[in-house]
């Protein structure tokens, strides 16, 4: 068919080990779902050539600085087993930074309070501010952030409804916090999952936000920059490097650079450079964006591929231009390969077998330790800014060495029922008052939450920075809170999204 379908699109995240360097992916499991409306869009900042050319008409402009910009949206759901990180886990590392995983289930000891939680002598030290508590008590399991440690005794941001008794079970969270490096990823989107390729390396997540409708599924966007852009990209390696000929000066050999060739246009350029550098006849190389083969072909008497008796068969790369190997080529001065390029995602994706979370029977507090009755939120939103500088170097085939992380910005909207005598919004806007924030939303299990499927966002320090009153059938307030850093880091950060 020759029309591509979008919905058959697949969409591959892999962490890069150097910024920049493509990773492609090595299993099904580094694909995620893509919803309607993704995009990854290249574009190039143009040049404008100011010659006089004895013509009104300008001169040829040249390509300045190149960028890639992707967005992609999905449903905010965690993988289904504790302690076990989503399938988005690269993306949340991407925009935080950190990340832990608690590997073991600790439970209580005796004389907890519904402050502070205490687990057995040594166990607090496995335990971190910001990490979210599963306290599955007989009463209720109810979800909670650390605030504040003290040996063994786990301070906690608001109050539990009731004191865990001696041996509760405190769950697994992964947990994703701010750091100070920021781990990049290769994103590869197979159009149509055959019809083309697009691929960005160095990509850093430049803002996530977190969107929870009340019986609505809770969602999140993500928004993304890269350093290079490919197209029908080709990968060489060390193995696939190689080609083997005779010609009428003799048997030759020629080793392109292994790379990821940007497009297939690319690669041929490189091989045509190749082979012509290691003899004395002139070949030449192309690439058909009709067929999708490529031709390779020369302008003696002799010309064969010895894809099968070459010093350099193992190195081939006859594979990777679409050739069968099995025997060389002859007979002809002129050869096209025996399938075209193929852009189809070279594994099956497999996704989490996990339901999205729909917002409802969720709990939202405000405020200090102490105000710990659930906000009647409609609709919160999350969102965590994170500026990128490029790092600009003449050394570099983009003029981009990588995206630097410079600031980041953590808010968090709700529009909510105002209740009859309630200022304490208004008075804690008005005092600039140190506050906290936390939502938890996931399924139940007999009002229960199901551990493995929930999802906590703690925003620990934090200022109400607006309030109004809205709404037009119903008296709401809608509110801005905005998460901050101290200098004291015994305080912990702004904010910390848990996994539980």
């Amino acid at each position: 068919m020759a029309v591509g379908l979008s919905r058959n699109s697949v969409f591959a995240l892999v962490p890069e080990v150097t910024e920049g360097t493509p990773v492609a992916p090595s299993s099904g499991a580094q694909f995620v779902p893509l919803r309607s409306g993704f995009t990854m869009e290249y574009s190039v900042e143009t040049l404008e050539n100011e010659e006089l050319l004895a013509d009104i008409g300008a001169a040829k402009p040249n390509k300045g600085k190149e960028s890639v910009n992707g967005e992609h949206a999905a449903y905010l759901k965690a993988s289904g087993t504790p302690g076990a990180a989503p399938e988005l886990d690269v993306l949340y590392q991407s925009i935080l930074g950190g990340k832990s995983v608690a590997s073991t289930e600790y439970n209580t000891v005796a004389s907890s309070t519904t402050a502070i939680v205490k687990v057995h002598t040594g166990e607090g030290s496995t335990f971190e501010q910001g990490e979210a508590l599963l306290v599955k008590n007989g009463a209720g399991y109810e979800i909670r952030n650390i605030s504040s440690i003290a040996s063994n005794d786990l301070s906690v941001n608001f109050l539990l409804n009731n004191a865990p008794g001696t041996g509760v079970d405190l769950g697994r969270a992964v947990l994703y916090k701010p750091g100070s490096t920021f781990p990049s990823f290769s994103a590869w989107l197979y159009n149509g999952n055959g019809h083309a390729v697009e691929m960005a390396s160095g990509d850093q997540m430049t803002e996530l936000s977190l969107e929870f409708n009340v019986n609505e599924y809770a969602s999140a966007s993500f928004s993304y920059q890269g350093i290079k852009y490919h197209f029908n990209p080709i990968q060489i390696t060390a193995s696939t490097d190689t080609i083997d000929w005779e010609d009428d000066a003799g048997v030759a050999q020629a080793v392109v650079a292994a790379k990821v060739y940007r497009t297939p246009q690319e690669l041929a350029s490189a091989l045509q450079d190749a082979m012509n550098a290691a003899t004395s006849e002139t070949v030449t190389v192309s690439y058909s964006n009709v067929t999708g083969l490529f031709t390779l072909s020369a302008t003696g008497a002799l010309f064969e591929l010895l894809w099968n008796t070459g010093a350099g068969t193992a190195q081939t790369i006859g594979t990777k231009l679409g050739f069968s190997v099995t025997s060389d080529d002859t007979g002809a001065l002129t050869y096209s390969s025996n399938n075209a390029q193929s852009y189809a995602a070279p594994y099956t994706p497999s996704y989490d077998n996990v339901d999205p979370i729909v917002v409802k029977d969720a709990e939202l507090l405000i405020g200090t330790q102490s105000q710990n009755v659930c906000v009647c939120a409609r609709t919160v939103t999350v969102t965590i800014a994170k500026e990128v500088t490029d790092a600009d170097c003449i050394c570099e085939e983009t003029g981009t060495k990588e995206k630097v992380a410079t600031a980041r910005q953590v808010t968090l909207e709700a529009e909510f029922f105002l209740n009859k005598h309630d200022a304490q919004m208004v008075d804690q806007l008005i005092n600039n008052a140190t506050i906290s924030a936390m939502l938890n939303v996931g399924p139940k299990n007999g009002g229960n939450w199901i551990a493995g499927k929930c999802v906590n966002v703690f925003l620990k320090n934090a200022a109400i920075t607006s309030f109004s009153r809205t709404g037009d059938e119903f008296i709401l307030g809608s509110v801005t809170i905005t998460g901050f850093v101290s200098s004291d880091s015994s305080l912990g950060k702004d904010l910390y999204l848990n996994f539980i």
